[in-house]
């Protein structure tokens, strides 16, 4: 299959934190929003097809569900995207020793595939220099699982990591939320925040409805100084969030690169 050239890709710059090097930055793609199979049938039908977009997106959950299937049963899944491998985490003592779920878990490694390699070559990438000043978050850490940006558990505490993330103003729109994916949802507001920092916040997460998947997002008027921002400046994290049983982007999945998060501006959570 043939790339798509006509493909832009926008790149932001942010000072790199692993150096102190001045003038060290690092490129983050500009992340624009979340395609589930609904909308990859709808692209889909665009290309002139005879069937109906219910009956490509009913196959694309079907290949879902089978590959899902045959990736937990130890075999290597391989289609258009990547190669998807099965991993177990956790140190086992002894040679007769046991899975135990207290401390071992699931994942699935992931490589990219050869089409995908091919149309990232052919992306036309646009660095749009340094990215406005605001927060920015780089992963969020669940106390209970200790999954790193993928799982959260309802109610129960976990750690932001990013950048002037420390939550301040008093504008009503100031806050974290979590808000489901999918149309019309309204945002869940963080009600307990624990720890409150430029660089790290802990907070008590809201109930969540099991088997849904989440966008974190920060709003605050946090500048990295004694002076509050006039505006509030929002960030929201491209990696969806979800329990256990959430499927997509939400658990399961290795921990995804931190200096590779994208940015974008959260939808206003007032509305």
């Amino acid at each position: 299959m043939a790339t798509n050239e006509k493909i832009t890709l926008n790149v932001d710059l942010y000072d790199n934190i692993m150096t102190e090097q001045k003038g060290d930055y690092t490129g983050r793609a500009r992340i624009t929003g979340s395609l589930h199979n609904k909308e990859i049938a709808a692209r889909i039908i665009k290309e002139r097809t005879e069937y109906r977009q219910e009956t490509i997106e009913n196959i694309l959950d079907l290949a879902d569900q089978k590959k899902v299937e045959a990736i937990a049963e130890g075999k290597s899944v391989v289609d258009g995207v990547g190669q998807y491998i099965v991993t177990v985490r956790g140190s086992f003592l002894g040679e007769n020793a046991q899975f135990d779920a207290t401390k071992h878990s699931l994942g699935v490694s992931y490589t990219p595939g050869q089409l995908l390699r091919d149309q990232l070559k052919a992306v036309k990438v646009i660095c749009n220099g340094l990215a406005q000043t605001g927060p920015v978050i780089n992963s969020i850490t669940d106390s209970v699982t200790k999954s790193i940006s993928q799982v959260i558990t309802s109610g129960g505490p976990a750690v932001i990591s990013g950048s002037n993330i420390k939550i301040l103003g008093d504008d009503p729109s100031v806050g974290i939320y979590l808000t489901k994916d999918e149309e019309g949802a309204v945002p869940l507001k963080v009600s307990v925040i624990v720890h409150n920092a430029p660089s790290q916040l802990t907070i008590m997460l809201p109930a969540i409805e099991a088997g849904k998947l989440y966008a974190l997002s920060i709003t605050t008027q946090y500048s990295g100084s004694n002076k509050a921002l006039k505006t509030p400046r929002s960030y929201r994290f491209p990696i969806l969030l979800g329990d256990e049983n959430a499927g997509g982007g939400g658990g399961g999945g290795e921990a995804p690169d931190p200096e590779i998060p994208g940015g974008g501006e959260a939808p206003d959570p007032a509305a």
